[in-house]
C-alpha cells in the first residue's frame, strides 16, 4: 500500500480540465476554493485572481529552481503533475544527475526529450502559461 500526503494534491491540470470543457464557472469556483482554503488573506481582495497567479509563479519557479540546483530530473512535467502549491509530486520516471549533464533524460520513455533536465525551466512555463489562459 502507498499513501502520498501534502499539503493538497490540486494541480494545474485540473484547471486545465474545465477550460477543455468550456466550463469556466468551474474554474473560477476551484481558484476560489485554492484561494479560501490556501490564500484566505486574499478572499475579499478585488486583484485575488493574480496575487493567486503570482503566487503559483512564483513557487513553481521556486520549486524549479531547488530541483535544478540538485539535479533533480522530475520526468513527467505535464500539467497534471504540477502542484499550484509548488510542491513535488508524481514524480514517476525520476532521475538525478550524477554528472552535470544538461541533456539528461529522466524518463526513458521521453524520446524526444521534452522534459530533459534543462528544458525543465521552459516546461514549467508553459504550464504556467496553460493555467494563466483561464
Amino acid at each position: 500500500m502507498l499513501m502520498r500526503l501534502a499539503q493538497s494534491h490540486m494541480r494545474f491540470g485540473h484547471f486545465e480540465h474545465f477550460y477543455y470543457r468550456r466550463e469556466p464557472e468551474k474554474v473560477q469556483q476551484l481558484a476560489d476554493f485554492a484561494i479560501r482554503h490556501y490564500w484566505p488573506q486574499w478572499q475579499d481582495v478585488p486583484e485575488k485572481y493574480a496575487l493567486w497567479f503570482e503566487e503559483v509563479a512564483a513557487r513553481t519557479g521556486r520549486l524549479i529552481a531547488e530541483w535544478q540546483t540538485v539535479g533533480f530530473s522530475h520526468g513527467v512535467m505535464n500539467t497534471d503533475n504540477m502542484s499550484i502549491l509548488g510542491l513535488t509530486i508524481d514524480y514517476g520516471p525520476f532521475g538525478f544527475l550524477d554528472d552535470y549533464d544538461p541533456g539528461f533524460i529522466g524518463n526513458h520513455s521521453d524520446h524526444q526529450g521534452r522534459y530533459r533536465f534543462d528544458n525543465q525551466p521552459s516546461v514549467a512555463l508553459w504550464n504556467l502559461q496553460r493555467l494563466r489562459r483561464r
